[in-house]
């Protein structure tokens, strides 16, 4: 997935050249559009040690050859030789972070032995995807119409996801799970949610409405963390990438995320105006799942104490 684009134009010659560079999570590209053609050079993080990007292109004079790397932390330098000879540089050193860049991803584990094993998010894409239109869908029913509608109406708008699940489980010929691994929790979140939507007929209490199913959803985390991490701690379990999950702790982690979100929302509801707490509900509390999710999946990752080798003690 293409993340930015830095665009540089290099004279070389007298000749005018667009160079294009495309930088993503797991591999960029380097692109030269010169007339009327175009030539690339990819490269893919995972594929071995990062390497510069060249791209030899011959010319009248000899050959041309552009060359792209890593001159910070955050930007990229160029430069480009004719026949051999330097022509061009977009700055005095144009790859100055290039060596610290080899250090530290020699200093890195494999993924393999880092316990990741990206295959488990194979099938995960459409699930997430539902999640986040579904929270899309609360935000802009919230801010068209009342709370109250917009937490019924996206509450079937999930439960309508039962059939179409079915529908394609049963006449589909390719699988799509829209559902993952916590469906069946989540549907019971969503009746629940429904039905305090329902009876308690308040924006003001639809704001609370995430703190009280917050609290539950915690609640029920803690329970499993307390019968071992069988149930929901393996269920949400199947959306990570890694295979060394200790689940009691997952869900202990969990049940402590729910706490905190909870009291976040409540003093959100209380202290600010409608509008912020919608914008809170999208983005503020989605950052703070994000940070506290990955905070609870590396304490789970931790081993116990009790796994630790034992110490010398003098009597």
């Amino acid at each position: 997935m293409k993340l930015w684009t830095y665009r540089f134009p290099v004279t070389v010659a007298g000749v005018r050249y667009e160079l294009r560079f495309e930088s993503g999570l797991t591999a960029s590209r380097l692109l030269l559009t010169h007339e009327g053609r175009t030539l690339e050079d990819g490269f893919s993080f995972t594929s071995g040690p990062y390497r510069l990007h060249r791209i030899s292109l011959p010319t009248a004079q000899g050959e041309l050859v552009f060359e792209l790397g890593p001159r910070s932390a955050w930007n990229y330098g160029v430069r480009a030789t004719l026949d051999g000879q330097v022509a061009y540089q977009s700055h005095p050193e144009p790859f100055a972070y290039l060596p610290r860049l080899l250090q530290m991803q020699a200093r890195r584990k494999p993924v393999a032995a880092q316990g990741i094993d990206f295959s488990r998010l194979k099938n995960q894409g459409p699930a997430i995807a539902a999640d986040i239109a579904l929270g899309l869908l609360f935000f802009v029913l919230g801010k068209t119409t009342d709370l109250r509608t917009a937490a019924l109406v996206t509450a079937g708008a999930g439960l309508a996801m039962l059939p179409m699940q079915w529908a394609i489980n049963r006449w589909a010929t390719r699988k799509v799970d829209i559902l993952g691994g916590m469906a069946l929790f989540g549907i019971v979140i969503l009746l629940l949610s429904a039905g305090f939507s329902w009876y308690f007929d308040s924006e003001f209490a639809v704001q609370l409405k995430a703190t009280v199913i917050g609290s539950i959803v915690a609640a029920c985390f803690g329970v499993d963390a307390l019968m071992g991490g069988k149930n929901l701690g393996l269920r949400f379990s199947n959306y990570l990438v890694y295979k060394d999950l200790n689940t009691q702790r997952l869900s202990a982690g969990m049940c402590l995320m729910g706490l905190l979100l909870a009291g976040v929302n409540l003093a959100v509801a209380c202290l600010l105006s409608k509008d912020a707490w919608l914008w809170y509900t999208l983005w503020g509390d989605l950052i703070l799942v994000m940070i506290l999710t990955n905070v609870a999946i590396h304490w789970s990752r931790a081993k116990p104490a009790a796994d630790a080798p034992p110490t010398m003690t003098r009597a």
